[in-house]
């Protein structure tokens, strides 16, 4: 709690200029992520661009990603356990959705604290579940919903919008038959009170 008290009173402008100059030599997704980007490009959705993160706390190197896909979006879990593929053994995650899949995340904002993110984004930090166990960074870019999230317990909340930076400031990936960008020009709705079916636990 001291921590988190102590992080609300610094400035959102100074931490996310330290973040921008810690993330500027990033080039690339994190190297965990390599062994799934084809399936990333596979299975993503018509018209979906997903980013992945440039930068991960080291700890969070040894987990094992997978992917799960439908029409309203595409979610990167992360597990300690290799042949996990269920999001119940997950530890986190970054997705990113349609208009439509974001929709119920987007009805939460309201009660999330703006980030600045780079590149001129909005982003919002959101704690949820018994007690705030869970926490997640969403914002949108490139006219898609993305949601960065984890348990409080493995990722500290500046570490996480230190991930969410280091995404933003990533090329997207596209589908394996997509060609030009496809954007979904609608904003969220940050009105409303609907629970969020949630893609990480």
């Amino acid at each position: 709690m001291k921590d988190l008290n102590w992080f609300y009173r610094m400035s959102f402008l100074s931490f996310a200029w330290i973040t921008i100059n810690a993330i500027s030599a990033q080039a690339e997704p994190a190297s965990l992520f390599k062994p799934i980007v084809d399936d990333i490009q596979r299975q993503l959705p018509n018209g979906l661009k997903m980013r992945l993160p440039a930068y991960l706390p080291p700890e969070a190197l040894a987990l094992h990603p997978f992917v799960q896909a439908n029409a309203k979006g595409l979610q990167v879990y992360l597990s300690p356990e290799a042949n996990c593929k269920q999001p119940k053994c997950s530890v986190g995650g970054i997705a990113v959705f349609t208009q439509e899949g974001f929709s119920p995340w987007s009805r939460q904002l309201k009660k999330g604290t703006p980030v600045s993110l780079p590149n001129g984004i909005q982003g919002y930090y959101l704690a949820l579940g018994k007690k705030d166990t869970d926490h997640y960074v969403l914002w949108q870019q490139d006219g898609f919903g993305f949601v960065l999230g984890t348990d409080r317990h493995s990722i500290s909340q500046q570490e996480l919008i230190q991930i969410a930076a280091s995404t933003v400031v990533e090329p997207p990936l596209g589908g394996l038959d997509q060609g030009a960008d496809v954007l979904i020009l609608s904003q969220p709705n940050a009105t409303g009170a609907t629970p969020v079916t949630r893609p990480f636990p």
